[in-house]
């Protein structure tokens, strides 16, 4: 029979056998092993293979970490599977002190049926003889993504540096704080949470932080410190961050990036009024301004999300897997940010210039900066403050326009026309269902939106010729 068992002596009864994995084989001094399963039933017999199997493997991976001298952290990995094998929760010998005495007798009957010897690998799994790692709070900024795989999936080096680059900063401003190079995350108290927070504060009242960011930066520690437990399998641990946060200093309004007015945006339909800007951050801007798109949304689109030989041309806003080296990955903010956008007038034009996207650009995390400052030069945004926000202490700061401005012009051209909210925002790829607090149904096909599109479409100047389109470029090999 398959599956790892066959009949075996005059009972019929099962035997069960696998080949053993190379790297094993130094510690068991064979390539196959056998086990009777004492059942005569083959379902039961598959069933014993499986669980015999896991068992040897966890502890043969035991017996390899020890023989090779790992860190704390192994040790205590491998001896949690060996457990998990055995069909019990790994504790340490100080946990299991604590709990039930009738379990570590059970634990204790568990190894003499077993036949492990006291001393063996497994004693000291199932009896709590390897101590929980002490993992540091740097340490652990490092593995934010390894203990959380799901939420990495699909970012290109750029997201996956910006994601991981949010617990390195927390991170080292608490020991900046407590005034050490590392500390174990379970050493951390909610005194050292208060000196971390105290520092916020201190720059809120300075201006130089919002108070919701503070707070971010402590929701940050907390999740790090709670996903440092998780991993570890332990219930109800300590929560030393827990009602630490920073005052709001003053009452703050929702912020929203000043739109372009609208001078500014029939100036840049005029290809003349860009003579001092590149052509790709020139024709990104153009498709932002007609699609209402972010800027990574653009600058990271890959040649196969631009349709231009499509009845309705369009791009593509939608998640990227990328190649095996994750070359060409894109995350997407929301789910609600997957989209088909039409391409109309000067967007339209602009991509007819860059059918493969644009490789200056991709994965730039300064584009908006550097666009903004471009364009601010060229007068093709407004050089005066289109605000002030007020901060502590009387101070202002000023608001410019910037090159991300012209979303929230693409918003208020809908709005101009009639265009509900829900709509706007399912154009815009918004969570709109988040917005309104109810699940939203109203997704329009690719000939509303392009029709929508159309109603707000920026003319270039009747005196002015069409440009004409140059030959596609395809990036450098």
């Amino acid at each position: 029979m398959s599956n790892g068992v066959f009949r075996r002596g005059k009972k019929g009864l099962f035997t069960a056998r696998f080949q053993v994995p190379v790297q094993f084989r130094g510690i068991v001094g064979k390539p196959e092993i056998w086990q009777a399963t004492g059942t005569s039933d083959p379902d039961e017999a598959i069933e014993f293979r499986i669980a015999w199997k896991r068992r040897k493997l966890a502890e043969w991976n035991a017996a390899l970490a020890g023989a090779e001298g790992p860190s704390t952290k192994s040790r205590y990995l491998v001896a949690a599977e060996l457990t998990a094998s055995r069909g019990v929760k790994y504790q340490t010998a100080a946990e299991l002190a604590e709990g039930d005495p009738r379990d570590i007798i059970a634990r204790v009957e568990g190894l003499q049926s077993a036949g492990d010897a006291p001393g063996s690998i497994a004693s000291k799994a199932l009896l709590g003889g390897i101590a929980a790692p002490r993992r540091t709070l740097l340490e652990l900024a490092e593995e934010m993504d390894e203990l959380n795989s799901y939420e990495v999936d699909n970012k290109n080096k750029q997201q996956l540096h910006d994601w991981k680059q949010k617990w390195r900063r927390v991170a080292n401003k608490l020991i900046d704080a407590i005034g050490v190079q590392d500390i174990p995350v379970d050493d951390i108290r909610p005194d050292h949470i208060r000196a971390l927070r105290d520092g916020l504060n201190t720059r809120v009242k300075a201006g130089e932080m919002d108070s919701s960011t503070a707070n971010k930066e402590l929701q940050y520690l907390q999740r790090m410190i709670r996903d440092h437990h998780t991993s570890l399998d332990r219930r109800d641990p300590p929560n030393p961050t827990h009602g630490i946060r920073c005052n709001k200093v003053i009452r703050q309004k929702k912020s929203r990036k000043p739109p372009v007015p609208m001078p500014y945006l029939l100036k840049w339909v005029v290809l003349s009024n860009w003579r001092s800007i590149n052509d790709e951050l020139r024709d990104i801007m153009l498709v932002c301004l007609e699609t209402g798109c972010r800027e990574s949304e653009i600058f990271n689109l890959p040649e196969d999300a631009i349709v231009l030989d499509h009845a309705i041309p369009h791009i593509l806003i939608q998640e990227e897997e990328g190649d095996e080296n994750g070359e060409g990955a894109r995350q997407i903010k929301t789910s609600s940010s997957e989209r088909r956008v039409p391409l109309v007038g000067v967007a339209l034009e602009a991509m007819k210039r860059h059918p493969a996207g644009f490789p200056r650009y991709r994965n730039n995390r300064n584009f908006s900066n550097a666009a903004s400052k471009s364009m601010r030069a060229a007068g093709l945004l407004p050089s005066e403050p289109a605000s002030y926000k007020r901060l502590p202490g009387g101070k202002r700061k000023p608001v410019h326009v910037t090159a991300g401005g012209v979303r929230h012009s693409f918003e208020d051209r809908l709005d101009a026309v009639g265009v509900e909210m829900d709509t706007r925002g399912a154009l815009m790829g918004h969570d709109v269902g988040r917005i309104r607090g109810r699940q939203y149904y109203g997704d329009q096909t690719l000939e509303q939106r392009l029709e929508l599109h159309q109603k707000i479409m920026i003319m270039r100047p009747a005196s002015l010729p069409e440009p004409s389109v140059a030959p596609a470029r395809l990036p450098s090999p």
